[in-house]
């Protein structure tokens, strides 16, 4: 494993076109309107926004059978949904496509695009990642650890973007967002002290006009404190079953489990908590719908006791670093917590680890790694 120190990083910073790039992951500021922060992140990202379009082309046609042009009238229905929810993110996201010289209806396709190729496709595989949280009893203290992996495709590795996004005409928190470019919410901080990770979850049931999982990131990442960012994934039906890990630099760490219809919310014990790709809580997802991810992803059980007994493992303080090294065990290789591509797979189901990110809420630090954790070093990243 590579670790990069703080000194070092510091040296990695360099000038390009109006925002920075570091060693690892573009990174950029938007700031203003809604329009005005997808404006500056289509025209800063463009590169990495068709890439990520190119990359979701391939892999709708290659899972799904599903034509660009198709998908994107599937996402039409997404449309009035999100207007709905906060029509500010509408604006972000025509600015996008009009900074990066795209159709709007190509940037709602990347926020809808879970729903879209699971619908319906039983041969579709979600995202898979391993997560976890770490409250001060288990730290030093003081400090709230959340962080995870982000299994998916290796294409997606070129179009991941790093982003310090400054709402000022809204009055929101300020966001350090970690997202496929096009996408407005994924993973990241804000500067009301809380962080946000989330996991694949899926099951037998698609309601029709329900929240994209992306949008509702965002809605939460938008919160001004816990409470609130539960309401804005609980508060509604989501088009796809998911699993989201937020935790607060007041020292508290809660697990979401969405299964359209209904929510649970579950609580670390002993100041640990860790998900992957499975529901966890004994109420979800309510009959008669099924946990069908753990079908696909029957490596989530392994991932996700071996990751806890890692961490509970660890004597004295829990550290970004110990994060750092569960994120790159290899047990049970390929399908391990670093998670490699399996040659044997049929190449529509590979996926790999694409990045391994750890934020330390108390110190408002990010700790990012672009590719395998076993691989490639860890940047530190101050919101």
């Amino acid at each position: 494993m590579l670790f990069c120190s703080a000194d070092k990083m510091a040296k990695l910073i360099f000038r390009k076109k109006g925002g920075y790039m570091k060693a690892c992951i573009p990174f950029l500021e938007a700031e203003g309107t809604s329009y005005q922060i997808g404006l500056t992140i289509g025209t800063e990202a463009a590169v990495q926004v068709h890439n990520c379009i190119r990359s979701y082309r391939d892999q709708f046609a290659a899972v799904a059978g599903l034509a660009w042009d198709e998908a994107k009238q599937l996402a039409q229905q997404y449309r009035a949904v999100i207007a709905r929810y906060n029509p500010d993110y509408i604006d972000e996201i025509q600015g996008i496509a009009d900074g990066a010289g795209v159709t709007f209806d190509d940037i709602l396709l990347l926020n809808c695009r879970s729903e879209v190729v699971l619908r319906g496709f039983a041969d579709a595989i979600p995202d898979g990642c391993t997560a976890m949280a770490a409250t001060p009893s288990k730290t030093d203290g003081r400090s709230t650890l959340i962080g995870q992996n982000w299994d998916w495709k290796m294409s997606q590795r070129e179009s991941m973007i790093l982003v310090k996004i400054r709402q000022t005409a809204s009055g929101r928190p300020d966001l350090l967002l970690l997202t496929e470019a096009g996408i407005i919410g994924k993973y990241g901080m804000n500067s009301a002290g809380l962080g946000f990770c989330f996991n694949a979850l899926a099951t037998d049931d698609f309601p029709e006009g329900a929240l994209p999982l992306h949008i509702a990131c965002r809605g939460a990442m938008d919160s001004r404190n816990l409470t609130e960012a539960i309401s804005k994934v609980g508060g509604q039906q989501l088009g796809c079953a998911v699993n989201f890990l937020f935790a607060s630099r007041d020292g508290i760490a809660v697990d979401v489990e969405v299964s359209n219809d209904d929510f649970d919310v579950l609580y670390p014990q002993d100041g640990i908590l860790v998900h992957a790709n499975h529901f966890r809580s004994l109420r979800l997802p309510r009959y008669p719908f099924r946990d069908t991810a753990k079908k696909k992803w029957p490596d989530t059980f392994i991932r996700c006791g071996r990751a806890e007994e890692l961490i509970r493992s660890v004597k004295g303080g829990v550290t970004v670093r110990d994060f750092m090294r569960v994120f790159a065990d290899h047990a049970d290789y390929p399908a391990s917590i670093c998670h490699h591509e399996d040659p044997a797979a049929p190449a529509y189901a590979r996926v790999g680890t694409v990045m391994s990110f750890v934020m330390d809420l108390e110190r408002m630090e990010m700790h990012l790694c672009m590719g395998a954790p076993c691989e490639q070093p860890f940047e530190r990243y101050v919101f």
